[in-house]
């Protein structure tokens, strides 16, 4: 699948949209309304989607940034531009897709309906949302969850993973193992197992480059 195909396969599982394409709102709950803007950047072009709330003019503005400008300029012109047109948050980051996988490790537990009750007491939103949030892998010491990693949110053809390790557990590897269980689990219900994160986080960027994740573009966000 092409990097462009892909990226319009990850604004597809984060926001959803009207029949115009418009952003309405985030794709999981409590479905809070979507940014403003998204443009996702890749070698072979540009996805642009833009709220519901925007007008034509300010839409037409930003539309020649993304045309008209080499990518690498976009993201500096437009965060440039972001307190002019009234953007009070910028939010940036690599987009990464997983290669297909084979995984087998006895650490990692799939959560099902006979053991999600294992989720109540720290990870109470992804217990009330179980559903959603399929695929969900844990690792459990000492009766706890120290790793999770779950979708974030997800439509028929891809799922974006959210992975989370508990603060003394760090550093040693299960974020990476829950994280690859993850996209297995995925990748067999026939899905695309996607990732993305923000420039600043590089504990998540150095999990990307652990399992050799591919960077197919960057993603920009304003509200």
């Amino acid at each position: 699948m092409s990097d462009l195909k892909l990226m319009k396969n990850h604004v597809e599982v984060l926001f959803q949209q009207n029949k115009q394409n418009q952003l309405t709102v985030i794709n999981e709950p409590p479905f809070d309304d979507a940014p403003l803007l998204f443009i996702g950047l890749t070698k072979e072009g540009s996805v642009q989607r833009y709220s519901y709330k925007v007008d034509d003019l300010l839409k037409k503005r930003l539309q020649n940034i993304v045309m008209y400008q080499r990518d690498e300029l976009v993201v500096s012109l437009i965060n440039q531009l972001s307190n002019r047109l009234g953007f009070r948050e910028f939010v940036m980051g690599p987009t990464y897709v997983f290669p297909k996988l084979n995984f087998s490790n006895e650490e990692v537990v799939l959560m099902t309906e006979e053991n999600k009750e294992l989720l109540k007491d720290d990870h109470r939103f992804t217990y009330i949302d179980f559903k959603m949030k399929q695929p969900c892998v844990v690792i459990i010491k000492n009766d706890k969850i120290i790793s999770l990693c779950c979708s974030a949110r997800q439509n028929n053809e891809a799922a974006e993973a959210s992975v989370y390790t508990a603060e003394q557990y760090r550093g040693k590897g299960y974020g990476t193992t829950v994280t690859k269980a993850w996209a297995y689990h995925v990748q067999q219900a026939g899905k695309i197992a996607l990732y993305s994160t923000t420039w600043d986080n590089l504990a998540s960027q150095g999990v990307a480059r652990t399992l050799g994740l591919h960077q197919y573009g960057v993603g920009l966000t304003m509200d």
